[in-house]
């Protein structure tokens, strides 16, 4: 055969490639846009009353009740590992404990109510439930570990913080501009990456090729941990990428155990905690969270059910004639989304009120 032939065979199916990845990214971001845009609008009106400020003042009080309100009031917020990190450094400067402190850190950035959103509507209901129950177990655990191996009296450093400052804006506004443009200013262009990711896995890796290399689950787990742990993800965008895992081969128990260590941690949250709390609560810290990652991945290795397809990828990949043959309204929800994004990174932004002379 002759090299030419060879050369326009192989652009061919580069090509071909390329156009599988693009339209099966359309798909997912087509199937997770009413769910990511609906845990917007709920963390936009969550935003109204649950933000930073009311998370600093409920950490008076007795500390193992300081550490339960932390975990209890951070799980919901929409913060990445990386966006916590200056409000567990607030907590520390107004006050908070060691321990009370590294629950917050820990369970925040696990979930929050738009990843909840997405994960139900690409993974079902069972990883949906045990996201936040693993924020809720971790949490609490580092938090208690951390105040009985290496505890301290709060801090009694203060601070000015802006945020404290009286909103003026109507409530309308404000849920409209914390839901759907600084949170997708923030995450939407990691979920976008994720989608691409994803679909990347989906269109290049053949099924069940990672389970026929490591047929061991917990060996997936722990080898999901150590990419996750120390790379930064948010949990909304840590939901496509454990759909492209799964479709390469790993076990559910590895992908829960990637979405609990993969957001919770990062390399910038561990010299967080060392900076903030020291040597002996970052090491508490990494493990109880690898602890709780393998604990929970095996509890949802046991009750997933044999031949279970989540169902982000059983609409993936029943679209085989490409974009063409993808449902209108799979379109417009992809258009919407990436309109969203768009509009929160590159539209106009607000201008800052006057100083009052």
């Amino acid at each position: 055969m002759r090299p030419e032939v060879v050369n326009s065979s192989v652009m061919k199916e580069v090509v071909q490639r390329i156009g599988e990845v693009l339209w099966r990214t359309w798909a997912v971001l087509g199937e997770m846009a009413p769910w990511v845009l609906g845990g917007f609008a709920v963390a936009g009106v969550l935003s109204l009353w649950l933000n930073a400020r009311v998370v600093r003042e409920h950490f008076g009080g007795g500390r193992f009740g300081a550490i339960l309100k932390a975990v209890t009031l951070g799980i919901p917020l929409p913060v990445c590992s990386c966006g916590v990190i200056p409000l567990g450094v607030s907590l520390r400067k107004h006050g908070a404990g060691k321990g009370p402190t590294a629950a917050f850190l820990m369970s925040t950035p696990q979930t929050g109510v738009d990843s909840i959103a997405v994960t139900y509507g690409m993974l079902g209901g069972l990883f949906a439930l045990f996201r936040p129950l693993a924020a809720l177990v971790s949490g609490v655990a580092c938090g208690f570990a951390v105040e009985a191996l290496d505890g301290d009296e709060p801090s009694t450093a203060a601070m000015k913080d802006p945020e404290i400052d009286a909103e003026t804006r109507p409530w309308w506004a404000r849920i409209f501009h914390n839901g759907f443009i600084v949170l997708p200013r923030s995450v939407g262009g990691a979920l976008v990456l994720g989608a691409l990711v994803s679909a990347t896995v989906m269109a290049l890796v053949p099924d069940n090729y990672v389970a026929e290399k490591i047929s061991s689950p917990l060996l997936q787990m722990v080898l999901t941990l150590a990419f996750g742990i120390p790379v930064y993800i948010c949990s909304t965008a840590a939901v496509p990428f454990a759909l492209g895992l799964l479709a390469a081969g790993l076990s559910p128990g590895a992908a829960m155990a990637f979405l609990v260590g993969g957001p919770g941690v990062s390399a910038s949250t561990v010299l967080a905690v060392w900076k903030l709390m020291g040597r002996r609560a970052t090491v508490v810290y990494v493990a109880v969270l690898a602890l709780c990652a393998i604990g929970f991945g095996l509890l949802v290795q046991a009750l997933v059910p044999a031949g279970w397809v989540p169902p982000g990828a059983r609409i993936a990949h029943q679209h085989v004639h490409g974009a063409a043959g993808l449902p209108w309204a799979m379109h417009v929800r992809a258009v919407a989304l990436l309109a969203v994004v768009a509009w929160a990174k590159w539209g106009p932004r607000r201008k800052p009120a006057a100083a009052a002379r």
